[in-house]
């Protein structure tokens, strides 16, 4: 009996799409994602255990894209808004100092990675504590060559706006024992004119180090069901705020109107899920 084997040869885009699919199916998770840019993981924290991180860039769009990656200081408003600053405060110190990137500039065609070496120096001697900066992946045009704009009347004026937008993750380093205790507090339940359910609270933050971690909010009925009525990933309380603003909306159930019974808010690590604050609310 005579068997058949048939090879089947992938092109060198649908390998790179394959690629691209399996790395979002198993990261997904620590993604950072905006325009057609991909990042993983979505921030880089030095604790002492290495010297050297490495993220992969990954372009999802249909166009080649060039990325200028570089350093941006931001405070963080006590509502998340990052501020853009330039000069060191009380209890805010730099990384970017003691931090070097290779390369600075990546050309990424379509369904294309590359990986970002984000490396320590210079280290040995800085004092104990935190030190953060963000690093910004801002979109470059393509260039025109001059003289090439079409001169069939040139008493028009042509106005062209395109979109440049850039995205930042925070490149964190640690010295020294973390001492930073967090808390949550002021929860209130509100309904809007719109029948929206608001889960409103504030995180507090005491000590040496910033936090990042999920939020997952849980409805307790009555009768003591649980439901998953909410989450919020990937938040931040940097230094130096001690508080963050809270406002969640709460997902919609059919059998659910939220009348008696508590909400539970936990706020966990990121990475190993350890339950960093928990607070009720008996409505």
């Amino acid at each position: 009996m005579n068997t058949e084997i048939k090879v089947l040869t992938l092109s060198p885009q649908l390998l790179r799409t394959a690629f691209l699919l399996i790395f979002c199916l198993l990261f997904g998770h620590s993604l950072l994602a905006q325009g057609n840019l991909v990042i993983h993981p979505k921030r880089i924290l030095f604790d002492g255990k290495k010297k050297t991180e490495k993220l992969v860039l990954s372009n999802t769009g249909k166009d080649s894209a060039v990325y200028n990656i570089s350093f941006i200081e931001y405070k963080m408003k006590e509502d998340g808004e990052l501020l853009p600053i330039e000069k060191e405060e009380e209890n805010l110190h730099f990384a970017s100092p003691y931090v070097r990137l290779y390369p600075r500039i990546v050309k990424l065609g379509p369904n294309e990675s590359q990986i970002l070496k984000v490396q320590l120096y210079n280290t040995e001697n800085i004092a104990d504590g935190e030190y953060r900066s963000h690093l910004y992946f801002r979109a470059e045009q393509e260039k025109t060559a001059l003289g090439t704009a079409t001169k069939a009347n040139e008493s028009l004026v042509s106005v062209k706006l395109e979109a440049i937008f850039g995205i930042s993750i925070a490149c964190i380093i640690r010295k020294g024992e973390d001492k930073t205790y967090l808390s949550i507090s002021e929860i209130s339940y509100s309904k809007s004119k719109d029948q929206e359910n608001f889960l409103a609270f504030k995180l507090n933050r005491t000590g040496n180090m910033s936090a990042y971690g999920d939020f997952v909010i849980t409805y307790i009925t009555p009768n003591g069901r649980l439901y998953e009525v909410g989450s919020v990933k990937g938040i931040g309380l940097y230094l130096p705020g001690t508080v963050r603003n809270m406002k969640v909306t709460l997902n919609t159930l059919s059998n659910v109107n939220f009348r008696g019974g508590s909400f539970k808010v936990v706020f966990t690590e990121n990475e190993s899920k350890k339950i960093l604050a928990e607070a009720d609310l008996n409505l």
